[in-house]
């Protein structure tokens, strides 16, 4: 029952939609365009502020995709508004990490509702992770265009993360 379960969670995972929030946590990752996609939902009028995770791990095109994108703050959408963009290092290198840096920011900050944005087989899983650390509302959502991943690979990997998730918590 249980596999079953962790295996509907990352095949179909329940995706959210808010209309405003105090900020988008962008968790790391470059083979989609989740981080297009925060800044689009930014400049829609979700938020005016993208937190997103810089793991020092990041090396070669993917550290300086992320240099790029966190050096293009503050961004100007049409209607005059100005977007705040932000990298942050996760605590560890692990979703884990990713999670008790954001919240912790969010807490110094006085926010109350978080997006996070990551790929559709992480969403499900990062929604424990940030129902775990953080005391405000919390909506998880994955991109337009869907990473390559197989849905095999997702679900190997996915699991263990719901065992660690569910023996561990992040918080």
């Amino acid at each position: 029952m249980a596999g079953l379960t962790v295996g509907s969670a990352v095949l179909h995972p329940q995706v959210d939609s808010p209309g405003r929030v105090d900020a988008i946590v962008v968790v790391a990752g470059a083979n989609d365009d989740r981080y297009v996609y925060a800044r689009h939902l930014a400049e829609e009028g979700v938020t005016d502020q993208i937190l997103v995770s810089r793991p020092p791990s990041s090396t070669g095109a993917y550290a300086g995709l992320l240099d790029a994108y966190c050096a293009s703050t503050p961004v100007r959408t049409r209607d005059g508004r100005s977007i705040d963009i932000e990298c942050f290092s996760p605590d560890i290198d692990t979703t884990e990490g990713e999670t008790t840096a954001a919240t912790r920011i969010a807490r110094e900050r006085g926010w109350n509702s978080l997006l996070v944005v990551t790929y559709w087989g992480h969403v499900s899983r990062v929604r424990i992770y940030f129902d775990q650390c953080f005391e405000g509302a919390v909506y998880v959502t994955d991109t337009p265009r869907p990473l390559s991943k197989s849905r095999k690979d997702a679900l190997l990997h996915e699991t263990g993360g719901y065992v660690k998730a569910l023996v561990s918590p992040a918080c």
